[in-house]
């Protein structure tokens, strides 16, 4: 059997907030290659209770005992186990329900068993497991009904078996069913995706909502290390064995006598006067000698210690000073402006610190502190796990424009030239492998004989005026309009004066019209729906046929104004025509270095906000449609801010309260924190 090791995290939320203890779980795990281990695995028990007054803790220890007792001494195989422990469970709730009906309680069970390869789920009453791998989620069961049968009542319940197997990196996520009540599923499933148990357990508390009592066990599988052959003990005990041989080789033999000195030879009689003289002895330098090496030793450990004193000192000053600029920024009182500096002064001594001492603990969390509160100053709040909905990229592959719609994604290839479709799964909210299409693409041949050139932009055309239907609308380098038609396939559009065009670059539609920016003209086209597409002739929006500067545009966004973001992170708006006053506020860590999308919700001033895609910076921001910064969105983890840094494009769902960003190398989501 497969080898894993597993890592259990428990969570208790009460109101929003992260208790230290969870009365409700159970793990079990027999020592390997014990008869338990062999013939039932490891075990793991979530168990969910309800009543007029709070189940006390004896409760939970009397029904998770019942189901670790009776599972392990079963005699049949494992899902039989299963079932007799949460009848058991069932049957030892009831008894006490019997027995103190003021205190009774209702309740759910999942029950979890790794053995070798093979993952056995057993969930009796409302529960639910979630089981995560690199490009799955699986939900058991996979929907909860309010006819289920719980734990304690009058009948027992109906046992639901499910088998998948087990490898290296899965997480099985058990939650109590307050959670599917409470928490839309699409945000649950991403708990299974999360591959740091850390980040669960913040991921859970972040989503819990106010007022109420949660509950999980997650449980993550990973390799286990292969048993190494003692070699360096080996080594060892010979290296012992040759030493002990040495030493007997020179000892004396046991009872034998001690070597005796030779006889002296004769002095010849001209020696014998020399043999009386005094030799003076040099004994007395010895100590002496000795000594000198002793005082050098001496000086250098005498010097090393005040050298090390001096920089404990400094260490200390420099943290001290680094403490109280945090305590000082950390008063409400005080301004913001204020508090940056202060906390850049805390940090940079902090840094001082830490060349002094490159491994201290204390250093290395107070600049954690300063950090939390640096960014609690400057607006930045974390992104969780960026869940991968696709990966892409590839050679000569460069994926740059998004478009989401309900459950519709598509990705406008402009390194290869093709538009590509995916479906968004309702419930995990992740994209199948087989979900991508290819809708259109360079040198593909058109009804009307026209071929499809270089991909320019793409844009979702709403329903409004003479346009009926809501679909994507293409644009390519030979001026054909195509339009993908869930109904009737791609179609070709009729569009009015294309060839006055100079160089079109952006795209938009906005309540039926088709706006288009020509960078070459310096004009924003307006085009009004007509019955074949957009025959008529455009107007310029620009008030009063006017021509401005778009040659750095990067992106275009309408909400009733038009939004344009420029390369140097400077944004216009223009309302009716005219440009109206505004000045974005730069951002207070950095100003923006890489803009490469702008968002606002086309909800006609419903949008309050807009976010601007910083691909420099690895981060979106958030701004009032005044230009006043609100706050910034970065993610916790390294990795997933390079991701971040290779983004480029954006799209927001804000009723779901989800990011959709398109980077060069796949396609994300992530929550928007509130």
């Amino acid at each position: 059997m497969a080898r894993f090791q597993t890592t259990v995290e428990s969570i208790s939320i009460v109101d929003g907030h992260r208790q230290p203890k969870a009365l409700n779980v159970r793990a079990v795990e027999p020592v390997p290659a014990s008869p338990q281990a062999i013939a039932k695995g490891n075990l793991y028990v979530l168990l969910e209770l309800g009543g007029d007054v709070s189940a006390q803790a004896a409760v939970y220890r009397l029904v998770l005992n019942a189901i670790q007792g009776v599972y392990y001494d079963a005699a049949g195989g494992i899902t039989g186990g299963i079932t007799e422990a949460i009848l058991a469970a069932h049957q030892a709730l009831a008894d006490h329900n019997a027995v103190h009906p003021d205190e009774a309680q209702l309740g759910g069970v999942s029950c979890v068993v790794l053995r070798g390869e093979e993952l056995y789920l057993g969930i009796g009453g409302p529960a639910m497991v979630l089981v995560g791998a690199s490009d799955r989620v699986d939900q058991f069961p996979s929907e909860l009904s309010e006819a289920i049968a719980p734990l304690g009542g009058s009948d027992a319940p109906v046992v639901e078996l499910f088998r998948t197997s087990a490898e290296a990196g899965v997480r099985v996520v058990q939650l109590a069913s307050e959670w599917v009540a409470r928490v839309p599923m699409n945000k649950l499933a991403t708990t299974a995706v999360l591959t740091d148990l850390a980040t669960i357990g913040e991921y859970l508390e972040a989503v819990a909502p106010e007022r109420s009592v949660l509950s999980a066990l997650v449980t993550q599988i990973s390799a286990g290390l292969s048993a190494a052959a003692p070699v360096a003990a080996a080594a060892g005990d010979a290296a012992e064995d040759a030493a002990a041989e040495t030493d007997d080789a020179t000892a004396p033999p046991t009872g034998g006598k001690p070597p005796q000195p030779a006889a002296p030879a004769e002095t010849p009689a001209s020696a014998a006067p020399a043999e009386t003289q005094p030799r003076r002895s040099r004994r007395w330098l010895w100590p002496l000698l000795l000594l000198i090496p002793l005082a050098i030793a001496l000086a250098i450990v005498i010097g090393l210690w005040a050298q090390q004193r001096q920089m404990q000192a400094q260490f200390d000053g420099l943290l001290g000073s680094a403490q109280a600029a945090l305590q000082s920024a950390s008063d409400p009182a005080a301004p913001a402006d204020v508090a940056r500096v202060q906390l850049a002064e805390a940090q940079s001594q902090v840094q001082q610190a830490l060349g002094l001492f490159p491994d201290n603990a204390a250093a290395a969390s107070l600049g954690a502190d300063i950090q939390t509160k640096l960014d609690e100053v400057n607006q930045i709040v974390p992104l969780y796990k960026m869940v991968t909905l696709q990966p892409l990229g590839g050679s000569g592959s460069q994926p740059e424009q998004l478009v989401v719609e309900g459950s519709r994604v598509f990705v406008g290839d402009t390194g290869l030239d093709r538009v590509t479709r995916y479906g968004l799964d309702e419930v995990s909210g992740l994209i199948p492998e087989t979900a991508g299409s290819v809708l259109v693409e360079r040198g593909q041949v058109l009804p009307d004989g026209q071929v499809v050139g270089e991909l320019t932009d793409i844009t979702w055309g709403a329903a409004g005026g003479e346009r009926r239907t809501s679909n994507l609308l293409i644009l390519d380098s030979n001026r054909n309009l195509l339009e993908e038609d869930v109904a009737a396939g791609l179609k070709q559009l009729a569009i009015a004066e294309r060839e006055t065009w100079v160089t079109p670059r952006l795209t938009e539609g906005y309540n039926g019209n088709y706006y288009l920016l020509d960078a070459g003209s310096g004009k924003i086209l307006r085009y009004l729906p007509t019955a074949d597409g957009y025959g008529n002739p455009p107007d310029n929006y620009l008030e009063g046929d006017a021509a401005i500067d778009l040659s750095n545009a990067v992106d275009m966004a309408i909400d009733g104004n038009i939004w344009i973001l420029y390369g140097d992170g400077t944004v216009q708006t223009f309302f009716q025509g005219r440009q109206q006053p505004f000045v974005l506020e730069a951002p207070p860590d950095g100003p923006i270095s890489g803009p490469r999308a702008i968002y606002t919700g086309a909800a006609g001033g419903e949008a309050q906000t807009l976010y601007i895609a910083d691909s420099g910076g690895g981060r979106i921001l958030e701004y009032d449609k005044s230009g006043k910064y609100l706050r910034q969105f970065r993610p916790a983890d390294k990795a997933d801010q390079e991701k971040l840094r290779r983004m480029t494009d954006l799209q927001v769902d804000e009723l779901n309260r989800t990011f959709y960003i398109l980077a060069s190398d796949g396609l994300y989501s992530t929550d928007i924190p509130e």
